[in-house]
């Protein structure tokens, strides 16, 4: 009787933190999908000339639930040989609402979830060929496609023209 009251009680506890955890996580793209290692094909699509530019991309999502905070690290690799790495740090600030800051980011980043869409807005230095910057505005929206896909597309803008798009597959 002792072992069936211990089965009952474990049972118990372990239905409602599954279902605190899941009642937390549900909706929430960042929390749900971004964990541990993942890559992804992506690429730049200039309004101005039509030229695309290709890359992959090899992530790292790690999650400190202490200080809510998910660390992104991201290794960029371009068809044209040019590598590059690029470190998120999100912070959580309310239920599916984050900021966001990274090396080239102006300020931070705006994240929220909006129905099964998770959106990004935020101000770049946007390295040109010349070696030069400008300030440039994403605008991203990430879509979960199936259980270990993710599509972000984003608008880039400068001043008020829209100068390019970004299509990302991101995938476990």
């Amino acid at each position: 009787m002792n072992f069936i009251k211990r089965l009952l009680v474990f049972s118990v506890c372990f239905f409602v933190a599954s279902a605190a955890i899941g009642k937390e996580n549900k909706g929430d793209l960042l929390v749900g999908f971004f964990n541990g290692p993942m890559k992804a094909e992506g690429r730049f699509t200039s309004r101005i000339d039509g030229s695309e530019r290709q890359f992959r991309v090899k992530m790292l999502a790690t999650w400190n639930h202490r200080k809510k905070t998910l660390s992104l690290i991201e290794d960029f690799y371009f068809l044209d040989g040019e590598r590059g790495r690029k470190t998120w740090i999100f912070t959580q600030i309310g239920e599916g609402r984050y900021t966001g800051t990274r090396e080239d980011v102006i300020g931070q980043a705006e994240v929220w979830q909006e129905g099964k869409i998770l959106k990004l807005r935020y101000r770049a230095n946007l390295k040109k060929a010349d070696g030069n910057s400008v300030e440039v505005v994403f605008h991203d929206e990430l879509v979960q496609t199936s259980k270990n896909r993710v599509k972000n597309t984003a608008s880039v803008h400068w001043w008020f023209l829209t100068v390019g798009d970004v299509e990302l597959n991101i995938s476990k």
